[in-house]
């Protein structure tokens, strides 16, 4: 009997927080979130329009990353919200069929998702969801008419706007004033030949020439933001202004990856992370979209995010946190420039899942769908690497008997690591956007003289001229799969710059002195 009590008080517990308003008024005019399932702190702040940090520090909250269902959040700040309604209830709203003469109706189309639509109509994702009763925002369906609001108009208009200057602030500058979110303009970058190259204190114009020659549209290069700003505010333009006008100056699409935060950023010194507050990341690519307007196409942000070589920080790698940047970055970019694209950074396959060292990639993509990447890109970064399967090998299958190892898991597979993403993005409604390979290739020992590191020892199992054939097949693959963007193949001639004794030059088109290697040879001549 005791046991019955007992559980008709947990059962009861239970329903009161299924009832329970997300949102409530406490004493004192005090704004208070109760968290519901599937919640994050990025979605709650968004939700506020408040941030993840003011939330972290009036709650006393050690780990962001870290919140459970029925948890009560002091929202600071914040402005009285509608009370949601509990999960599966939909809003009484008249049939769409019959809207108010002042509304419009938007009749879905194939290929299009609640995010696009909401884009169009200069609205979020969320409001335009609970304005047609849509519990599930992924699940929408071709010929299905939606209300738009009285008012609402294409956000093309107001992407027209004068955009307003970045300040070059440190730290403790303040979030800017969202713009209206500028229409996703991804799913006109349809898929391109691209290279990445490495420029700083190289031959420029050479470099340039030996990409030139290869027939290549696209070109990626690397920006370490600490190299750059090595002290708040001063940013050293003279090396970034050459490498740009270089770039734009020899006709190439240019794709600037910029990771790795300078120290007085971070709040480690371990490795390579993120800063302690994300608006300092944003103010510097805000800066580079507004000073190369028109000249740099597309920002990738950050580089391999899942792991903890790229993202050490206390506290901890974490895909809510990530997208957390990834919007303000998106934001002060369109505010710069609103014709360069949002590119996420490439996450690493890894097949390695601790939490600590690494997050699976695939699991990782769908945890940033949870927080909300949709809505803060315009095209998905990947890196799928064949290590030594050729590219049209699936897991996980014997695909090369004489290879011991780096075939037992879809990590390492080239076609399988875009199946899946694809997969998750379609899953997530966001089958409209293309996957962006900002990193791809196969490396080959042949021919360098040098036994490669015990981590990397699959390039000793594809000769020179299996490197090539690669190389090739996987732009062919990448074209015909319909859902990928411009590739980027690494790389161009990092073996020129580090040496023999760097595993980059594994993967190098061309040598320690700078000749072509067959894969470069092959690449330059194919039809493009």
């Amino acid at each position: 009997m005791h046991y019955v009590r007992r559980l008709a008080i947990v059962l009861s517990l239970l329903a009161a927080l299924v009832i329970m308003p997300a949102a409530v008024l406490a004493q004192g005019g005090q704004i208070t979130h109760t968290v519901q399932a599937g919640e994050n702190l990025s979605r709650i702040a968004l939700k506020y329009g408040t941030t993840v940090q003011a939330i972290v520090q009036a709650n006393n909250i050690t780990n962001p990353n870290l919140i459970v269902p029925g948890q009560v959040l002091i929202i600071p700040g914040a402005v009285a919200a509608a009370t949601p309604l509990p999960s599966g209830t939909q809003t009484a709203i008249p049939s769409p069929a019959a809207p108010p003469a002042a509304e419009t109706v938007h009749v879905v189309q194939p290929g299009e998702n609640l995010f696009r639509i909401a884009l169009k109509y200069s609205l979020s994702t969320a409001y335009l969801a609970t304005y047609n009763g849509i519990t599930n925002p992924n699940v929408i369906y071709v010929g299905q008419r939606l209300r738009i609001p009285a008012g609402a108009a294409p956000a093309a208009v107001a992407a027209t706007a004068t955009p307003t200057p970045v300040a070059a602030t440190p730290a403790a500058a303040n979030t800017p004033t969202p713009l209206p979110t500028p229409a996703n303009t991804a799913t006109n970058v349809g898929f391109a030949y691209g290279v990445q190259i490495h420029l700083p204190n190289q031959n420029i114009p050479q470099v340039i020439q030996a990409a030139q020659n290869l027939g290549v549209e696209w070109v990626k290069q690397a920006v370490e933001w600490a190299i750059y700003e090595p002290t708040p505010g001063n940013i050293n333009w003279a090396p970034l202004d050459e490498m740009v006008n270089a770039m734009d100056g020899a006709g190439f699409k240019i794709l600037l990856s910029v990771s790795s935060a300078p120290g007085w950023a971070r709040d480690s010194d371990q490795e390579k992370g993120p800063p302690r507050d994300y608006q300092t990341y944003a103010n510097f690519v805000g800066q580079l979209a507004q000073r190369y307007r028109g000249r740099v196409d597309a920002y990738e942000i950050w580089n391999e995010q899942n792991l903890r070589r790229e993202w050490n920080t206390p506290r901890g790698i974490s895909a809510a946190s990530y997208v957390e940047m990834l919007r303000l970055a998106y934001l002060a970019i369109k505010n710069g420039d609103p014709a360069a694209l949002v590119v996420t950074g490439g996450l690493a396959p890894t097949g390695f899942n601790d939490g600590v060292n690494a997050i699976d990639d695939r699991l990782y993509l769908r945890q940033m769908y949870v927080a909300g990447v949709a809505e803060w890109s315009d095209a998905i970064g990947a890196h799928p690497n064949g290590w030594a399967n050729p590219p049209d090998s699936v897991c996980c299958r014997n695909n090369r008997p004489a290879v011991p190892a780096w075939d037992d898991h879809p990590s390492f597979f080239f076609k399988q690591t875009l199946a899946d993403y694809r997969q998750i993005m379609v899953e997530n409604g966001d089958s409209g956007t293309f996957i962006w390979p900002t990193q791809f290739g196969w490396g080959s020992n042949d021919g360098l003289n040098v036994q490669p590191p015990p981590e990397y020892g699959f390039v000793a199992y594809t000769s020179v001229d299996e490197q090539a054939s690669y190389v090739v097949r996987g732009f062919q693959l990448g074209k015909e799969l319909g859902y990928v963007g411009p590739m980027f193949l690494w790389n161009l001639n990092f073996c020129p710059v580090v040496g023999l004794t760097g595993e980059q030059c594994l993967w190098s088109l061309l040598d320690p002195a700078g000749n072509p290697r067959p894969a470069y040879l092959i690449l330059r001549d194919v039809t493009k």
